[in-house]
């Protein structure tokens, strides 16, 4: 039954092509795949070491050195005097920043607009627990509600590239607060202590002694281990206010000049409304829809995408696009999401990662521009302003040197 197609295969100037290829491999012939070491992992509760939570302040947590940091869950309890539900997306109104530093020096830093746009380029699995944990609105009445938020730093990406706080340096993370931790919303916020069990819930992988000693002694025989991982930056954002009672208008244009000189993997571009509003409001982080987002740089047009061809910008391996969480979870408060449009220089990574597919010099390209186009509702009584946020997610090099355990950031650029 099966001889005619090999007796047809084996006549084919293709398949005998591919079959006199070095890249043939059957997968039939038995081999033992990669195994890792086995090693213990466990969560740890880390309480703040310094600091104080409030308004615009800063709390520091000092990471314990129990093995490799494989995952950071920021912990919080918001607190209402009396029994009320909570807006979605709340969050984005407690954190302002999330900052991870060796020693003193800041090396990575997380802030909400980069958050947002992490969250607005998951897929629909990853996405759920977020949703549930972190954003979406709380409609039972109770006296406090638990929030639990993944700090997913570029060394989180890779199992290659997790911070090895046994060796290192001594490292920390440190919690910038809005400068409003109230909201709008059917109960009403204890104005003494709105947030309470503030904490860091890490997830730690430890080897017995022979493998750590491997580890120590193959990533360290050397005066400094390189990483790659990526990072954030935020640039400056754009901003433009509208006076009160004004009408509709159409295809209005904010733009971006991009100050960075990095290594971009991709850009995330919205526009938000930013003031008008009484008191906190969910609108004040809400991305409007784009209609054209537009990058030229050195006097070129590098990408023009409208609001339709915007949903094939996350092209796969597999030539086809995915969508994000936002366009595919229906039922959740942040539909919004979508709204955060995607400027990507490779192939979209799936969620098991992936090598380092493309990436973008901003060193030597001239005034690059990023422009939006938007419509704006009437404005009501109070004066608008719509803000313009770009955020880049860049690859960096890390070094780690060997004497101290000291992490820097190496390259850039």
């Amino acid at each position: 039954m099966t001889s005619i197609i090999n007796a047809s295969n084996a006549n084919s100037a293709l398949v005998n092509t591919l079959n006199a290829s070095e890249s043939k491999m059957n997968p039939n012939v038995y081999n033992t795949k990669n195994i890792y070491p086995a090693a213990a992992t466990c969560y740890v509760r880390t309480d703040i070491s310094s600091g104080t939570v409030g308004a615009s302040r800063s709390v520091t947590f000092n990471l314990m050195k129990y093995g490799i940091a494989q995952q950071i869950l920021l912990c919080y309890t918001k607190n209402f005097s009396t029994a009320g539900t909570t807006r979605e997306n709340d969050l984005y109104n407690i954190i302002e920043r999330v900052e991870l530093l060796s020693s003193s020096k800041v090396i990575s830093t997380l802030t909400r607009d980069d958050l947002m746009a992490q969250f607005s380029d998951l897929e629909t699995a990853q996405y759920v627990p977020i949703a549930d944990a972190a954003l979406d609105a709380r409609g039972t009445s109770n006296s406090t509600h638990d929030y639990v938020v993944p700090l997913v730093f570029g060394f989180m990406k890779d199992i290659n590239t997790n911070l090895n706080l046994q060796f290192n340096e001594q490292m920390s993370i440190r919690v910038k607060f809005g400068n409003l931790l109230t909201e709008a919303a059917t109960g009403t916020v204890d104005a003494t202590t709105p947030l309470t069990e503030v904490f860091l819930k890490m997830r730690y992988k430890a080897y017995n002694e022979k493998d750590f000693a491997q580890i120590v002694a193959e990533n360290y025989e050397k005066p400094e281990l390189n990483q790659m991982a990526t990072a954030w930056y935020d640039e400056s954002a754009t901003s433009k206010t509208y006076t009160a009672g004004s009408a509709a208008a159409t295809n209005l244009q904010l733009k971006v000049e991009l100050k960075n000189t990095d290594c971009v993997n991709d850009f995330y571009v919205y526009i938000r409304r930013v003031s008008g509003q009484a008191s906190y409001n969910i609108s004040n982080f809400t991305p409007v829809q784009l209609l054209n987002v537009t990058l030229t740089a050195s006097g070129q047009e590098i990408y023009n995408l409208s609001k339709v061809e915007q949903q094939y910008g996350r092209l796969c391996e597999n030539g086809f696009s995915i969508s994000t969480a936002s366009n595919s979870v229906t039922g959740f408060a942040n539909s919004w999401l979508k709204n955060i449009v995607k400027i990507q220089t490779g192939l979209w990574e799936y969620s098991g990662g992936g090598s380092q597919s493309n990436t973008i010099s901003l060193r030597e390209l001239n005034n690059p521009i990023i422009t939006a186009t938007f419509d704006r509702p009437a404005v009501g009584t109070s004066d608008e302003t719509y803000e313009m946020v770009v955020v880049e997610d860049c690859v960096k090099i890390f070094s780690t040197t060997s004497s101290n355990g000291r992490v820097n950031v190496a390259l850039s650029n």
